[in-house]
């Protein structure tokens, strides 16, 4: 069974490492938990260092999954305790954490950040309600009643919309290309990483916790730790969102932290840690094996032979796409009339293939729109985006520590960490205004 545990394994890393290549190119997320990246990898690709954001990615991203895949060897036991530990409070604490960070990283107005915010909260209420089965805001049509497909929405937000906003300067030279003659000029010096030590280090533990809870995934982890690298910058604090690479390593460290967050999760309880790993519990289950406490006394040559391959894999995605990074960056060499037309033309085959349906395409372009006009107004995307990836679990966890509490709002404080996710969440809002009281109305 190990070489189908390693084809999937080998997938697994390499496409949530690779999904940021077309974020920081293109600004197209290849996952959710890119979308930090684009905001500050794609900046940096227009202002003409894309290599170096790039290499940043890429060593950011294997630091962060050989730094998870060692804590997952050495802390199984000890993480899956702590992920026990989390109810329908603490899922809902989190969310909340996940969303006020986030949306208090708003460019110098915290109101149009919780604006973007509820947006996207709402349109999370889309479609068939989770516990009782009502349709909401569906207008009689099939296709909401699944609700909004976030892949749709922030294709649309995200990547149409930056054509659109490109468009209205269709001579304008792009500058995404570098030159290519001194391509390892561009790695970024050991000094880059002693200057953001803190964030080195704080991110991947994030990612890592984070990735451990079932349902919470690598999209809060990116988010969280971007957030956090923006509330605390003491290096050029203005560039966030505008290229900062602080938040580009922050973003990328957690996002790939995530990855042996959720094995171990996988690994010691049996219970996926998300969609993806999902698919591997179905991979032991052809095999024959339960995923759980009792796998490593029984199979330890399994669960030994998983944490060789992911220590393998990270390495070798060094290896290649460290090659391949001049492969990449040829894509930028093309004009921008070509470029922009192929992005098109990738968005409209994403999006009308995840379910061969041209609702799909409809969606995106209406939200293509709606992007076009928020970055017009100064309203931040990345917190409608995250609030509609993360508003289903809210408002389940919601609802159901009420059902549990017998509809007292005490229940969401009842333990120790709900009440210091909402102590962090009411921090990460209350920070930044004392800092800068001007936030709260914006320019």
């Amino acid at each position: 069974p190990m070489t189908a545990f390693i084809l999937l394994i080998g997938a697994y890393l390499g496409g949530i490492t690779g999904g940021s290549i077309t974020s920081i190119l293109f600004g197209i997320p290849g996952e959710p938990s890119s979308v930090p990246t684009v905001i500050e990898g794609h900046a940096l690709a227009k202002q003409g260092r894309a290599a170096y954001a790039m290499w940043v990615y890429l060593l950011c991203s294997i630091y962060g999954g050989l730094f998870s895949t060692v804590v997952m060897i050495a802390a199984t036991p000890l993480i899956a305790n702590f992920a026990l530990r989390f109810g329908p409070a603490e899922y809902f604490a989190l969310t909340i954490l996940g969303l006020s960070v986030v949306s208090g990283l708003s460019g110098g107005s915290m109101m149009k950040g919780f604006l973007s915010c509820f947006f996207g909260l709402f349109l999370a209420t889309v479609g068939t309600d989770g516990i009782t089965g009502a349709e909401r805001f569906t207008f009689g049509t099939v296709t909401l009643l699944g609700g909004i497909n976030f892949v749709v929405a922030m294709v649309g937000l995200l990547a149409v919309s930056e054509i659109f906003i490109e468009a209205e300067e269709p001579f304008k030279e792009y500058k995404g290309s570098v030159q290519y003659g001194g391509l390892l000029k561009e790695l970024p010096p050991l000094s880059l990483f002693r200057k953001y030590l803190l964030t080195m280090v704080r991110s991947p533990i994030i990612g890592t916790i984070v990735g451990a809870l079932p349902g919470a995934g690598a999209t809060i982890a990116a988010f969280l730790a971007y957030g956090e690298a923006a509330r605390t910058a003491k290096h050029e604090p203005e560039k966030f969102g505008k290229g900062a690479v602080e938040g580009l390593m922050a973003a990328e460290c957690a996002n790939n932290a995530s990855t042996g967050g959720s094995m171990t999760i996988l690994l010691s309880l049996g219970i996926p840690g998300s969609n993806t790993t999902a698919m591997l519990v179905a991979a032991f289950m052809i095999h024959g094996l339960q995923p759980g406490p009792l796998l490593l006394s029984t199979r330890p040559d399994v669960v030994y032979g998983i944490f060789a391959a992911m220590l393998v894999t990270n390495l070798l995605m060094l290896v290649l796409a460290g090659t391949a990074i001049r492969l990449f960056l040829e894509l930028n060499r093309l004009p921008y009339s070509v470029f922009s037309a192929a992005i098109m033309i990738l968005c409209v085959i994403g999006a009308f293939g995840l379910s061969n349906s041209v609702d799909d395409l409809f969606l995106m372009f209406a939200f293509s729109v709606i992007g076009y006009f928020m970055r017009k107004f100064g309203v931040p995307v990345a917190p409608c985006i995250l609030a509609l990836v993360l508003g289903d679990l809210a408002e389940l966890s919601l609802r159901r520590t009420l059902l549990l509490s017998g509809g007292s709002p005490l229940g969401l404080v009842a333990s120790p960490i709900s009440v210091v996710l909402l102590a962090g969440a009411l921090l990460s809002i209350v920070y930044p205004l004392l800092k800068k009281p001007k936030m709260l109305q914006g320019s």
